[in-house]
């Protein structure tokens, strides 16, 4: 019979949120899922709506390597998903301008083609500042961290945030997810 000794295992963490309104630099992962434009988005069950599945670690602090996951709706159905839609925008922007060092009112051109990126894949490796929020229980599960707010050069808590490199974006599997009813895609290209 085999003997298991176990004392010199780390003792168990503590996997609690971390609290709301915690500040901290944030490296971003997309999750590919296999539709839209490259495969990077992930299709609802319903086929109604397109979104990020993204991945959050926290790089500092004391709860460096935590992780928690977001979805930004990007394109949909109805005018819900719509609305979700111009909302996934203004935090996609926000990430951009937290990575990039761009204060939200700079409109020079610097600044408008740092704002722009080639595709959903450009987003994946990006490190930001970001405030943790806490979403609270619902279902019978259990509270959970999810992005609260950017923070953008304009903010007191913002600094600047080294970008590491990560390998050249890869598209989702060439399988394609099944066809959705008709996806209203917003024109973010203005």
């Amino acid at each position: 019979m085999n003997s298991y000794d176990f004392n010199d295992a780390d003792t168990q963490r503590n996997f609690d949120v971390i609290p709301h309104g915690t500040i901290a630099t944030v490296r971003m992962t997309v999750r590919p899922g296999s539709a839209g434009e490259g495969g990077w988005l992930r299709r609802s069950k319903d086929g109604g709506s397109e979104a990020l599945d993204c991945e959050f670690v926290v790089l500092d602090g004391p709860f460096a390597k935590r992780k928690f996951w977001t979805l930004f709706t990007i394109a949909g159905t109805t005018p819900g998903h719509g609305e979700a839609a111009n909302i996934s925008a203004g935090k996609l922007r926000a990430m951009l301008e937290s990575a990039r060092g761009i204060k939200p009112d700079d409109t020079s051109d610097a600044a408008k083609q740092a704002r722009r990126i080639g595709s959903y894949g450009d987003l994946n490796g990006l490190s930001f500042i970001a405030r943790i929020g806490v979403e609270p229980p619902q279902n019978g599960y259990k509270a959970k961290n999810r992005l609260d707010h950017v923070v953008t050069p304009d903010e007191k808590a913002w600094h600047s945030v080294t970008q590491e490199p990560v390998a050249a974006p890869s598209a989702a599997p060439a399988k394609p997810a099944s066809t959705p009813a008709k996806i209203n895609r917003p024109d973010w290209s203005k």
